[in-house]
């Protein structure tokens, strides 16, 4: 079996560096203790440095490289970091206690004609024990002991990612609480205001004489209708969570949005191949509120304007991008117009959501009319 390759990280790099200063070190050490060593184990020396350079990844084969070393007794730091490394990897506590007894009998090894000798030679017995069981507990103790940093290090940074998740999920609480009181309070002022126009509006077309004031006032009751449905839709998205999509309009509305905008106007489109595509919610949503939005500011600004609402499929460089397009005509002469309250920040509205779905968007006069036109990417 192949193992992965790993990347390198900055800190794989920055240990390549630290271990680089074992070089002059090991040297050193070799130099001052060449007197006392023979050539067999100044190589086995030389071989257990190199080994120290994949000590990380294979803490136990370099320490039992070591152990040779270590039995000569003359040349220690190098097996004393292999055993440091030995005792941060292994997980299971027998297992370091284990190979700190093994180090622990390799580093008596100049000791063990004493200590098996007769009484005479008890002190240096006693000395080669102490002297072995320093050299094993302070490595052992020091990689315990930065196993335990790292760990307790990770246990914080995963207390860390948990506070983040808890106060993520206190703020989306406080989103979706304040949803719901925004939607009582449309429900209980907007629909109210709503309800009685449209119920205003049907009386007027029962009673008025004129046909072109019940006219009139059967356009009002239809787009009070619709204004109560989409305050309904509405509602229901603020009161439903966040990711919640199932209450948001799609591509297949725009036939009735179309028909029931009270203007003379036409969709140019083909829905259902465009609904086949299975585009993101969100472009759903925003190619509806585009539209109703074009055909809103065209009531209010051109009445008796025909309109014509266009979707296409643009395809450019292997991205696949949905073109919505409101174009209506100028205003025919002799037309009566009633200047409409008007905030000014539907198209801005319009810019933004298109704009954060990695889109484009346009509005501007045309041969005077108005057109708006908005590019949504189908993926960002």
């Amino acid at each position: 079996m192949t193992l992965p390759l790993r990347r390198w990280r900055p800190e794989t790099w920055r240990g390549f560096r630290r271990d680089l200063l074992l070089l002059p070190v090991a040297a050193a050490e070799t130099a001052a203790m060449y007197p006392v060593t023979g050539p067999t184990e100044t190589f086995l020396y030389g071989v257990t440095v190199a080994a120290l350079f994949v000590r990380r990844r294979f803490p136990l084969p370099v320490l039992v490289t070591a152990l040779p070393v270590t039995f000569a007794g003359h040349l220690l730091i190098a097996p004393m970091v292999a055993m440091y490394q030995a005792a941060r990897s292994l997980e299971r506590r027998w297992a370091v206690y284990g190979w700190s007894l093994a180090f622990f009998l390799a580093a008596l090894g100049p000791w063990w004609p004493s200590v098996l000798g007769t009484w005479q030679t008890r002190n240096d017995a006693l000395f080669g024990v102490l002297s072995s069981a320093l050299m094993t507990i302070g490595p052992t103790a020091m990689g315990q002991l930065s196993r335990a940093r790292r760990q307790l290090a990770d246990h914080i940074e995963e207390l860390s990612r948990a506070h983040r998740r808890e106060a993520e999920l206190i703020a989306e609480r406080a989103v979706v609480a304040e949803r719901a009181r925004l939607a009582r309070e449309m429900h209980d002022v907007v629909s109210y205001q709503v309800s009685l126009m449209t119920v205003q509006a049907g009386a007027l077309e029962r009673t008025a004489e004129e046909p072109a004031a019940r006219e009139t006032a059967s356009v009002i009751r239809g787009l009070g209708a619709t204004a109560l449905r989409e305050l309904r839709g509405l509602l229901g998205v603020l009161r439903s969570t966040p990711g919640d999509t199932a209450l948001r309009p799609r591509l297949t509305a725009l036939p009735d949005l179309v028909a029931g905008s009270g203007l003379d106007a036409r969709l140019d489109a083909d829905l259902p191949a465009l609904d086949a595509l299975k585009w993101p919610p969100e472009v759903e949503e925003t190619a509806y509120r585009t539209v109703q939005e074009a055909l809103t500011n065209a009531r209010k600004h051109a009445p008796g304007a025909s309109v014509t609402v266009s979707l296409n499929l643009l395809r450019d460089t292997g991205r696949t991008a949905l073109a919505i397009e409101i174009a209506n005509t100028a205003t025919p002469a002799g037309t009566q117009t009633t200047p409409l309250p008007s905030g000014g920040h539907g198209l801005t509205g319009l810019r933004e959501r298109a704009e954060q779905l990695g889109g484009e968007f346009t509005a501007g006069p045309t041969d005077g009319g108005f057109r708006v036109r908005a590019v949504l990417p189908a993926t960002r």
